[in-house]
């Protein structure tokens, strides 16, 4: 039970409005507020504390809600991070993250400090994290150049447009996609002609043995074939009734000429001299050489078996007389003989090198099996008229001189003919890009602007294609990768306007101008693994230094096969007179793509592409 005197205290503490605690003002007391207390005092407790209930369930439900609200933005803070908002909000501070070395050979391996590899005991290098990722230098991620992902584009680059008439490739991207390029030169061209012969005989030097006369071969001389004869040897014996018969024709008008050549009468005189000479002619047209006439002569008695002697000299190839009275007539070839002193080789060519083949030009002939025996020089003897409808080819006739008789019929030999075309601008072969109706290579037009050009064809040797028209002495040429740049110029639309030699133009002058620069790198001339020292002279157009640029050396190496692609940078700083040096760790040893850029104010003023080889 409350008393009276604590009634009017309580009742001038407590607000009179049920509103948000703390905002009530002081209640002005009345007259009637002492008499409604008593009674509410009357009525007992319960009263009061039903009062009070509505304002302690609503201060919970704020907490409450409250509470709930801190807890939601704790939880989506780090996705609200995430966001583009959260970037915008600020970067959240974290611990600075540890350095990473993997091995180029097994990239699986992964360390937290630098040494060798222990499985191949190569040295670690370490993984370079992308340039500003979420730090404040950059303000944002790392810029990428189109189509090389985890590429970074250069700075003061990346922005530059492509000229009117070609493309640009960053420094980074023409080592990445290997780009090359050469100077268009002057060189004496030379075009080798190949062709794989066959040796056969010389058809103007096959002599047929035959005999004038019917008859039976008694005794043979040259009695195989590929036996070497020479020029009156004799080859066989031959049994004629003709010839018997003809001896003693010959006899007897020799007989006659000796008693009526003297006789007064001229035309018994004549009649027996002619019968004489008539007789001793045909046994000289059946073969009988005068030698054996001279024996019948003396011996005044009629041969049973004459010989006949080898007309020619050389090698028996066929052979069709033998022993035991072998009847034969003057439709039987008995022997077949060769002169394998100079032989005929007869080779194919393509059509299309049939321009470039003359009558009388040299030919070199290379033995495929025996490297040992000297190659032997003749000459194109004869060209045929007509071509192999089967293979499109054309044959070629050659002869040879055959000392020791080292080139035999029907063998192969490589044969090779050199046409000296002159002085001639050529490019590589590589370089010329041939769509079948058109001809055009990329020109480097330098600060890694390219663009493409039409060009005339002339001959290809050597590795090389002459150029008619389209070109310069000393205009640079891609060699490597211009498939790629082909590509890219037809995504870009350089071909809309391709240019021609007459109207060929440089790309338009940027805004800042971009002044040619000579770099040349003095040290070091061959790396070592580690660090090294390098220092390098860049100069102007007109040969002053250059003083006041920012210099960039990058090596790369390519990914080769599980070996991830590796890279090394540094910035040079100014010494004197133009010399800029620094220091490049070489994690390996290789034949290094090298990199030099000479930025000014973030503009490229200038750039080299070389190779510097570490052992």
């Amino acid at each position: 039970m409350f008393e009276d005197d604590e009634i009017p205290q309580s009742n001038e503490n407590e607000p009179k409005s049920a509103g948000v605690p703390g905002s009530a003002a002081p209640v002005e007391p009345n007259r009637t507020s002492g008499a409604q207390n008593r009674e509410s005092s009357a009525r007992g407790p319960h009263p009061r504390r039903s009062s009070r209930r509505p304002k302690t369930v609503l201060a919970v439900v704020l907490i409450t809600v409250i509470g709930g609200l801190a807890a939601g933005g704790y939880f989506y803070r780090d996705a609200l991070r995430a966001t583009r908002l959260g970037r915008l909000m600020g970067p959240e501070e974290s611990p600075q993250e540890m350095d990473v070395y993997y091995c180029p050979m097994h990239p699986d391996y992964k360390s937290d400090k630098p040494g060798n590899c222990p499985i191949c005991s190569m040295k670690l290098v370490k993984l370079e994290r992308p340039h500003g990722s979420g730090g404040a230098e950059s303000g944002g991620p790392p810029q990428t150049m189109p189509g090389m992902p985890g590429m970074e584009a250069p700075s003061g680059t990346g922005a530059e447009a492509p000229s009117a008439d070609g493309i640009y490739i960053a420094p980074q991207r023409q080592q990445l996609i290997g780009l090359r390029s050469v100077p268009a030169m002057l060189k004496p061209l030379s075009k080798e002609i190949r062709a794989v012969g066959k040796v056969t005989y010389d058809e103007t030097k096959l002599t047929h043995i035959h005999t004038k006369v019917s008859g039976y071969i008694e005794q043979v001389f040259v009695d195989y074939v590929g036996k070497v004869v020479k020029k009156g040897d004799p080859l066989f014996t031959i049994y004629s009734p003709e010839l018997v018969a003809t001896q003693e024709e010959y006899l007897l008008a020799l007989r006659g000429q000796e008693v009526l050549g003297k006789s007064p009468f001229d035309n018994v005189s004549l009649g027996s001299k002619s019968l004489l000479e008539a007789t001793r002619r045909r046994l000289l047209l059946w073969d009988i050489t005068a030698g054996e006439i001279e024996t019948l002569e003396k011996e005044g008695k009629a041969r049973r078996a004459l010989t006949i002697y080898s007309p020619v000299a050389g090698i028996v190839t066929e052979r069709a007389a033998y022993h035991h009275g072998r009847f034969v007539n003057p439709e039987m070839d008995l022997y077949m003989i060769v002169d394998l002193s100079s032989v005929w080789v007869v080779g194919e060519v393509y059509e299309y090198e049939l321009p470039f083949v003359k009558e009388g030009q040299t030919a070199i002939i290379e033995f495929p099996y025996a490297s040992t025996i000297k190659s032997l020089r003749g000459r194109v003897a004869y060209l045929y008229p007509f071509l192999d409808p089967k293979t499109r080819t054309a044959r070629i006739r050659f002869e040879f001189s055959n000392p020791g008789f080292v080139l035999k019929p029907d063998m192969f030999m490589n044969v090779k003919l050199s046409v000296n075309l002159g002085k001639k601008l050529v490019v590589p072969e590589d370089a010329v890009l041939n769509t079948g109706t058109e001809q055009y290579v990329f020109i480097d037009q330098g600060e890694g602007y390219f663009a493409p050009r039409a060009v005339k064809l002339g001959a290809e040797a050597g590795g090389y294609y002459a150029i008619e028209s389209g070109l310069r002495e000393g205009e640079r040429v891609v060699t490597a990768a211009n498939f790629i740049l082909d590509s890219e110029s037809r995504l870009k639309g350089a071909f809309s306007d391709m240019g021609k030699l007459e109207d060929a133009k440089k790309p338009e002058t940027p805004a800042v101008a971009r002044p040619s620069v000579n770099i040349e790198i003095l040290e070091p001339k061959t790396a070592k693994v580690g660090r090294n020292p390098i220092r390098l002279r860049v100069k102007d157009a007109s040969g002053g230094p250059i003083t006041d640029a920012e210099v960039e050396v990058t090596l790369f190496m390519p990914p080769m096969g599980s070996m991830a692609p590796m890279t090394a940078k540094t910035t040079l700083k100014h010494e004197a007179n133009g010399e800029y040096a620094g220091e490049i760790e070489v994690p390996m040893a290789y034949s290094w793509q090298t990199t030099v850029r000479v930025t000014r104010r973030g503009q490229t003023i200038g750039s080299i592409r070389t190779t510097i080889n570490a052992r």
